[in-house]
Order: C-alpha cells, then structure tokens, then sequence
C-alpha cells in the first residue's frame, strides 16, 4: 500500500471513530430523553389521577353543604315563623288581659314573661341557624377557591409537562433521522 493509501485509511477510521462516538452519544442522550418523557408522563398520569379525586371530594363536600345549607336556612325560617307566630299570640294575650283588667293578684302576667322566655330561646336559635348558614358559606366558598386555584394549577403543570413531552420527542426523533442518515 502506498503511504497515500495508508492517510486516507488513516483518516477514515478516525472519522469512524468520531461517527461511533457521535452515533453512542446520541443513543445515550435518545435513551435518556425517553426516560424522561416516560417520567413525564407518568407524573401527569398521577396528576390526573390527583385532580379526578380532587373533583370527587369537592362534588361530595358541595352535596354536602346544598343539604346542610337548606336545612340551616328552612330551620332558620322555620323559627323564625315561631317567633312571629307566638310574638302575635303573646302580644294579643297580653292586650286582652289589659283590656279585662284583671285583679292584681292574678297571674296572667307570669304567661306575658313565659312567652318572652319562649321568643328568646327561639331567637338565640334563629341566630344560632344563622350562623351555622353563614359559617357553612364561609367553609363552601373558601373550599370552592381551593378547588379552583388546584385545578388551575394542575392545568398549568400539565401543560408545561405536555409541551416538555413534545420536545422531548421532537429530539428523539431528531436523533434517529440523524441516526438513520449515518448508516
């Protein structure tokens, strides 16, 4: 062989060498994009799987509140139309008893206090409803806000991790034309 002959072998296995070496840094980086899409996409996997279970406690906590804030506002309305009912009653009864005008000794005064003790019970207990409604809005609309700001989250991760899979794959595929254009 001539010296001539023996430079290009030369040059040819050292532009092989630099081939082989590209194409194994390229399978490696290949192999290493793939794992991290599979990462990826098991993450929005757990991601959806997170939120789906999310919108099942918050669809259940919701139910919960229509029932509880129904009962809370008719037991509230409820009482309330006590107190009107025996507010009338007593006022009358007190009115009739003035215009008989009974003897002093009598007791129908102790009926007007039993009646106003009766109307104060029922009106700390209206409040009492009240409250519970207005607690359980409170804990509904702050619960509500939770959901959402997690859900809006969630979608954004997602597609911040959709986008990243998509890159990802555009490199590999990348990687495997250059791959398919060197053999």
């Amino acid at each position: 062989m001539c010296s001539s002959d023996l430079a290009k072998q030369a040059d040819l296995s050292g532009k092989l060498d630099k081939i082989s070496a590209r194409i194994s840094k390229a399978e490696s980086g290949k192999a290493k994009l793939l794992e991290e899409i599979k990462t990826l996409e098991t993450e929005i996997s757990e991601m959806d799987a997170g939120q789906a279970e999310a919108t099942k406690v918050r669809q259940e906590e919701h139910e919960e509140y229509l029932k509880s804030s129904k009962d809370f506002k008719d037991s509230a309305a409820a009482v309330a139309k006590a107190i009107d009912v025996l507010s009338e009653y007593y006022s009358s009864a007190a009115f009739v008893q003035v215009g008989a005008k009974q003897p002093e000794a009598s007791f129908g005064g102790a009926k007007g206090d039993v009646g106003s003790t009766i109307v104060s019970v029922l009106e700390v207990a209206e409040s009492d409803f009240t409250s519970l409604l207005a607690e359980s809005e409170a804990d509904e609309s702050a619960a509500q806000e939770a959901y959402d700001k997690l859900t809006q989250e969630n979608a954004v991760t997602k597609a911040t991790k959709t986008g990243d899979i998509k890159a990802k794959t555009s490199e590999v595929k990348q990687i495997e034309e250059i791959g398919r254009a060197h053999v």
